[in-house]
């Protein structure tokens, strides 16, 4: 079959003057799922960023990390940062649904033990994820601070 032939056949539009819905459906798709692909990857840069600069300024003590995912709701993630004494030094928490959550600290969470803290965030007025990252970080902080073998507890970087 001639080229002519061909485009007659194809009617007057003539060879690629349209696309079916199908295939731009599928390029929304694939464009939609790069754009999230490039957020998550983002996010996970500035998890990473904000992980290294507590780790950075800290260099004893403990972190530990605690996430409260959402089905339909806000996901949470916690970063609680601990002295070798169990002191708390440094809360901060991202929540959102989309990939723009960023980390915001919580200055009126620290300057507590961890035990207090813990016990503040399953019976205060905190938003429930909120109370059950902070509560996993801290269990994180105190199964790494568990002393191996009866000798004193050494904490580190979780």
């Amino acid at each position: 079959m001639e080229l002519a032939d061909w485009r007659a056949a194809r009617g007057a539009r003539g060879v690629g003057a349209y696309m079916p819905l199908w295939q731009i459906a599928l390029l929304v798709l694939v464009a939609a799922w790069v754009v999230q692909s490039v957020g998550v990857w983002l996010q996970m840069r500035h998890y990473q960023k904000i992980f290294h600069e507590m780790r950075s300024r800290w260099t004893d003590g403990a972190i530990g990390a605690g996430a409260a995912p959402g089905r339909f709701g806000k996901g949470v993630i916690a970063l609680v940062v601990a002295a070798p004494d169990g002191t708390v030094r440094k809360v901060a928490v991202m929540q959102g649904r989309s990939v723009f959550a960023k980390f915001k600290d919580r200055p009126d969470l620290g300057g507590v033990s961890t035990a207090e803290l813990k016990k503040r965030a399953t019976v205060a007025n905190f938003d429930a994820g909120v109370g059950l990252a902070i509560v996993k970080a801290i269990e994180q902080i105190e199964t790494v601070g568990k002393p191996a073998g009866g000798s004193k507890p050494s904490f580190v970087l979780a």
